[in-house]
């Protein structure tokens, strides 16, 4: 009887797809991740289900659609009534652990100050998790206790912290964002958030010892904002050719992006040098994050679980970088929802593939992996014959991501946005005509019948799958807030 395989997750947070440095051309530096890939296969068009953190999270754990799981922002909590690979896998027979952010609800700003994650601990049980050190939101961590505040508090840096992370706050909350300017984390060496991630969980694999075999998440909180890389990981880049990305503008864009587009923003009117130097802070927090990668890859080969574990990367969303005159997610632009994704097998030839792929695919591919019954009702297909070398099931044509009330069809050359109740077109985007996306062309004639036969084949199907009772909540919460998130 064959031992069943180990697993090991290790996801980030607003990881765009095309910074990694296995990629030809990229100027990020990661060599830890560049070595796993020459191991894994890489799929090189994998799209998020949600370009937003609660949306994206549910979709792994659950393999649903926001459609289907209701979670269209941060605002709702993802349903732990709902499916999750992780309680399956758990009763199948795995010791399941999870270090880092899971942020399968808001953990900040929202939340009441001084809650602390210890509070939610039986959620995360719930959702089928043995060991658990959870790590809120950097935004949490301004006024919310979690296991990072209190390795903070117990060294001594509690203070510069929360004082770093609250002027972060501040700014951003004033629309002057200088994300250029942002300086690294005030924590001595190593001692930043997602040291203290990476670090937790290489100790964890050097001390795993029972007998049944694991599955380990490991969740870093960057490369999302604030940019808190050390100086040491910054000097990499300052001599490198930095790509400062696309300065086109968007023409024509859809309403839920023009207020993004104020002329007055630092962001629209950052100079050549600024982006530059973003992008160092931003390729520098990866960096750091590949480090800690690098430990948690050597603690597994130095436990001797190497030759029996199947290791996967990914995240959860991209980020704009300046793209388009655009910072952060929530919008459908490559940068936005391309996101990196790695599976590493055992003795498996390595390979790369454009296949278009999606979150919902990691889902039922753990539980593949881990041969347990798969969600059969989940849109998302088992990467695992893909990976295996086996015989796949048919490519899949299309992928979709939603947010906010809004859907988005993703083929290979095609992207429409629509809302999701009606199908009523915002966006369409022809990649081949316009390669940087920078074109609307949602009104064009020309597009009109190429727009009706998208939603006619990828959408309509998928109006049974709308749960109306937990969209009509999230319209009422956008009516009775003003807000979207």
């Amino acid at each position: 009887m064959s031992v069943p395989p180990n697993i090991v997750l290790i996801a980030t947070d607003q990881w765009r797809g095309d910074a990694v440095g296995y990629r030809e051309g990229a100027a990020v530096i990661t060599p830890h991740l560049d070595k796993l890939a020459l191991r894994s296969t890489i799929f090189e068009r994998c799209i998020s289900n949600s370009p937003l953190c609660v949306p994206a999270r549910a979709a792994i754990m659950t393999g649903q659609l926001p459609r289907e799981s209701g979670v269209w922002s941060n605002a709702r909590a993802a349903d732990v009534d709902g499916p999750s690979h992780v309680r399956s896998m758990r009763d199948a027979g795995y010791f399941t652990a999870v270090i880092g952010k899971t942020h399968l609800w808001r953990t900040g700003p929202g939340p009441k100050p001084g809650l602390h994650a210890k509070t939610m601990d039986h959620i995360l049980a719930a959702w089928g998790f043995m060991h658990r050190v959870e790590v809120n939101d950097p935004i949490g961590t301004g006024s919310q206790g979690c296991a990072y505040t209190d390795y903070a508090t117990e060294h001594g840096f509690i203070d510069s912290h929360r004082k770093y992370i609250n002027e972060w706050i501040d700014e951003m909350r004033s629309r002057n964002a200088t994300p250029w300017a942002q300086p690294p984390s005030p924590a001595p060496k190593y001692k930043d958030i997602d040291s203290f991630i990476g670090r937790t969980g290489a100790e964890w694999l050097r001390s795993y010892d029972k007998s049944q075999p694991f599955y380990l998440q490991v969740q870093f909180t960057g490369p999302h904002d604030p940019y808190d890389g050390p100086d040491d990981f910054r000097s990499l880049y300052q001599d490198k050719e930095i790509d400062i990305g696309i300065t086109a503008m968007v023409e024509n864009p859809p309403l839920i992006v023009k207020p993004r587009l104020d002329s007055r923003s630092p962001i629209v009117r950052a100079t050549n040098e600024q982006r530059r130097q973003w992008r160092i802070n931003y390729y520098a927090n990866i960096s750091l994050i590949d480090y800690w990668i690098g430990e948690i890859l050597e603690a597994l080969h130095k436990s001797g679980f190497d030759d029996n574990t199947w290791v996967l990367f990914t995240s959860d969303h991209g980020e704009m970088l300046g793209d388009l005159g655009l910072m952060g997610k929530t919008v459908y632009f490559e940068p936005s929802i391309h996101i990196p994704l790695l599976i590493r097998s055992p003795g498996a030839t390595p390979q790369k593939t454009d296949r278009l792929v999606q979150q919902a695919d990691i889902t039922n591919t753990l539980l593949d992996i881990s041969a347990v019954e798969g969600f059969n009702d989940s849109l998302g297909q088992s990467l695992k014959p893909i990976v295996s070398g086996n015989s796949p099931k048919d490519a899949q044509k299309a992928v979709i991501s939603e947010l906010f009330g809004e859907s988005t069809v993703i083929t290979d050359r095609y992207k429409l946005t629509v809302k999701t109740e009606t199908n009523e077109p915002s966006q369409f985007i022809d990649r081949q005509e316009t390669p940087d996306e920078s074109r609307n062309s949602v009104d064009d004639p020309g597009s009109a019948s190429i727009q009706k036969e998208l939603v006619e084949r990828y959408f309509e199907p998928l109006k049974a799958r709308i749960d109306q009772g937990r969209m009509s909540r999230y319209r009422d919460y956008v009516k009775r807030t003003g807000r979207l998130n």
